[in-house]
């Protein structure tokens, strides 16, 4: 992969890179949970509490993987934790969408 001017950006070139981005985008994902939970505390809208978490626990993966000796390498359990926060969030749009008001 080249960046725009042409040079070989790869983990190897640029060792902390992935380190920065992927704090970066942890940071971010709990910026988010910060402003859902603001929409929550104005409404108590149960779909705002589970994007909160949602965001929590992708920020929470996410800084965990750097304390990782390997950062490019996931874990397992790491994985289904996200997986289940996806699922939460799909249960939370879908009762949102099918409840009878």
């Amino acid at each position: 992969m080249n960046n725009i001017f042409g040079q070989a950006v790869n983990p190897l070139s640029h060792p902390y890179a992935d380190i920065f981005l992927l704090g970066f985008i942890a940071a971010l994902s709990l910026i988010a949970a910060l402003f859902f939970l603001r929409f929550w505390w104005a409404t108590r809208d149960k779909l705002f509490i589970s994007f909160v978490i949602f965001f929590v626990v992708q920020g929470c993966s996410d800084a965990m993987i750097l304390s990782y000796k390997h950062p490019n390498m996931g874990h397992p359990w790491l994985y289904l934790v996200r997986l289940l926060s996806i699922i939460w969030v799909l249960a939370a749009i879908l009762a949102k969408n099918y409840s009878r008001s």
